[in-house]
């Protein structure tokens, strides 16, 4: 048993992530099994990372960051140079927490309530 105050972690995982451009998602997997997504889109070839999903029962165990970084690094590869867009609340997020970079990145803010809007009216809540 853990001591007062001390936090179970769950294990480290092997986390794999790939990119499927059929989807447009970033899949990350483990044991084969997809267990998160982050969507993108590409509009006049500018790249936007749009939702991001992990399992609920996988949550909160770097699952969702080690997608982002991979998108990030992907993306931020490209000749044309042009910025990342960023509708994805959680992106943002790590973004925030990683500022290296903000400089490859527009984070549209704005998006964010709209994403929730939808998802609220689309469930009857």
């Amino acid at each position: 048993m853990p001591e007062s105050g001390e936090h179970m972690e769950p294990p480290p995982v092997a986390i794999e992530v790939r990119k499927d451009e059929t989807t447009r998602l970033y899949e990350a997997l483990i044991d084969g099994q997809v267990i998160g997504t982050l969507a993108y889109e590409t509009t006049g070839g500018r790249f936007s990372l749009t939702h991001s999903y992990v399992d609920r029962d996988q949550r909160h165990r770097g699952i969702a960051s080690a997608i982002a970084r991979y998108a990030l690094e992907d993306l931020s590869q490209r000749q044309d140079q042009a910025k990342i867009g960023i509708y994805c609340g959680f992106v943002a997020d790590y973004v925030e927490a990683h500022p290296d970079w903000k400089d490859v990145v527009d984070i549209n803010h704005s998006a964010f309530i709209a994403t929730n809007t939808a998802r609220d009216t689309a469930s009857g809540h």
